[in-house]
């Protein structure tokens, strides 16, 4: 048997007792075998298993193509130095990520998991209430994912009666429709008045900032909210850990 099939074998634990034995013989006599032993295992730990087994079925794939001539390929260029390749590639394509985004999570699939429009805690829907009543009106545009419509009635709404409460179901509406710029001066006026929604309105302008990429803004808010606030207090603290 190929030692570097020997090799392979004993990292994925699936030699046989004779190959066992072939094994233990070569380790212990041939000082080249012990190097190839400990060079693929440290490519293992470092691409991981699920890595290096994809990998190995694109060598036999690609060994078939020369068995059948299909591919020309250097002589010496030999399983192990084609898994030392492919393994540098890795390692170089998973550091470019990490250049690329030095959170380890882009910043959308983290707004992505965390967001979802605050319920409606102001004006409970009675179902078969007529909606004459323009603030039932625009909760119930907002309950039923209108939100184009009810960020358009909420606006109407702030301005008529100066409730901070409608400024934060503004930008929430906006915001579940991907209107994220012009939702963040709403929710920055909100926090500014101060009203007892104001750790609602922290959380979703964090997020916010998040979308928007101004991710200091967003730690700075989550950091207060972590340390002063007790609104989603878990939740908080798992996104302040992913973004650090």
């Amino acid at each position: 048997m190929e030692r570097e099939e020997l090799i392979d074998k004993f990292l994925h634990s699936e030699l046989t007792p004779a190959e066992k034995e072939q094994f233990d013989d070569l380790l212990a006599n041939d000082i080249s075998f012990k190097e190839d032993l400990d060079l693929l295992s440290n490519l293992k730990n470092v691409a991981g298993a699920e890595d290096r087994d994809d990998l190995r079925k694109q060598m036999a794939n690609f060994e078939a193509k020369i068995a059948a001539n299909e591919t020309k390929v250097v002589p010496l260029f030999n399983y192990k130095k084609l898994l030392v390749a492919a393994s540098i590639l890795l390692i170089i394509s998973l550091g470019v990520i990490s250049l690329l985004d030095p959170f380890g999570v882009s910043t959308n699939d983290l707004y992505a998991s965390n967001f979802e429009p605050y319920k409606n805690v102001v004006t409970p829907i009675v179902r078969g209430t007529a909606d004459d009543n323009e603030e039932i009106a625009a909760f119930s545009s907002y309950e039923n994912k209108e939100y184009a419509v009810s960020a358009e009635q909420f606006g109407k709404l702030y301005e008529i009666t100066q409730k901070p409460y409608f400024l934060l179901y503004q930008a929430n509406a906006l915001l579940a429709i991907d209107q994220t710029k012009e939702a963040i001066p709403l929710l920055e006026q909100h926090i500014a008045l101060k009203d007892e929604l104001i750790e609602r309105g922290k959380w979703y302008l964090s997020l916010a900032y998040l979308k928007e990429n101004q991710k200091e803004k967003a730690i700075q808010l989550l950091e207060d909210l972590s340390t002063n606030g007790t609104f989603k207090k878990g939740d908080v603290q798992k996104l302040l850990n992913q973004m650090k």
